[in-house]
């Protein structure tokens, strides 16, 4: 989904709210839908029309259709990456120049933040090792 094309954007917490309700769910859904699926929702369901805006000019999602919707027509969101393409562009945004932290950051990711490169390197192997497994 997501493009190499070195392009980075931050969800501000009203747009990473919405979009994890469209990484959570295979449909396109409405504006109304996805402000109806935010859990603890404390701003106005109206709002949702100027972060979908947003989130369009972010690139984040697209209209996959325009349909009926009661008596008039809306359009329905899907998003243009998914949560783990998220990840990985603020990854490589924060660590970017440094690869230094980003041994450290893999380093806690495996839960061991003082690992030597040679603990880090039999963490991954193993790591490895268990998703050939997995998908065989």
């Amino acid at each position: 989904m997501l493009e190499q094309d070195n392009r980075y954007f931050y969800l501000l917490p009203k747009e990473e709210q919405t979009m994890k309700v469209l990484w959570q769910t295979e449909a396109a859904l409405s504006a109304s839908e996805i402000a109806e699926r935010i859990p603890n929702r404390n701003w106005p369901a109206s709002s949702i029309q100027s972060i979908l805006r947003n989130l369009e000019k972010k690139n984040a999602v697209k209209v996959a259709t325009i349909t009926k919707l009661g008596k008039s027509y809306g359009r329905l969101f899907r998003p243009t990456l998914s949560s783990n393409e998220y990840a990985i562009m603020q990854f490589r945004r924060f660590y970017q120049n440094d690869r230094s932290g980003c041994y450290s950051m893999i380093s806690s990711l495996l839960g061991n933040t003082s690992a030597k490169s040679d603990e880090i390197i039999e963490s991954l192997l193993t790591l490895l090792e268990e998703y050939k497994k997995k998908e065989s």
